[in-house]
């Protein structure tokens, strides 16, 4: 005699929201791929929308504050691929403190600026580091206001990243 019969499509979402919170669109394209249809889909997704167990804006929420040592501008395009609402991505990132992405942005530079070579020039180490922390999705505004501060441990001050980028 073979095993139990697959699970239904709810219980296979619910197995999916078990581990972790998902978007609707993230839930739907995991039970496309499992075999369900879509209206199947769309059916059960409803009901756990309805029963709250399905929250786009709750999830939008969730990603951000557990992504730390990223920017706002990473965050956006990472909640859209994820497929929630420009309103839901925009209230989640309005949650991030000032301070808090201040105090990332820090982590992140100082993080980096141990990795980097002794043998760098002081302009070519500003270079890297605002490259890399842009990249993270920093605002170059913020990048270049902490590099400037002097406040990370063997960071000299440098203009040369602000001269050579404009």
């Amino acid at each position: 005699m073979r095993g139990a019969p697959p699970p239904g499509c709810r219980a296979t979402a619910l197995g999916f929201l078990a581990r972790r919170d998902h978007t609707r669109v993230e839930l739907a394209r995991k039970l496309s791929k499992k075999g369900f249809d879509r209206e199947e889909v769309d059916a059960v997704l409803d009901g756990l929308a309805a029963r709250g167990l399905l929250d786009d804006r709750r999830t939008a929420s969730l990603l951000v504050r557990s992504r730390t040592g990223r920017g706002r501008a990473r965050l956006a395009p990472e909640l859209a691929a994820k497929g929630v609402s420009r309103e839901d991505a925009a209230l989640a990132l309005a949650e991030l403190d000032p301070e808090d992405e201040k105090a990332s942005l820090r982590q992140a530079l100082e993080r980096k600026a141990r990795t980097l070579s002794p043998g760098l020039t002081p302009g070519d180490r500003s270079k890297k580091l605002f490259a890399h922390l842009v990249r993270r999705g920093f605002s170059s505004g913020a990048v270049l206001e902490e590099l400037r501060s002097g406040r990370v441990g063997s960071f000299q001050k440098e203009t040369d990243v602000d001269d050579e980028s404009s």
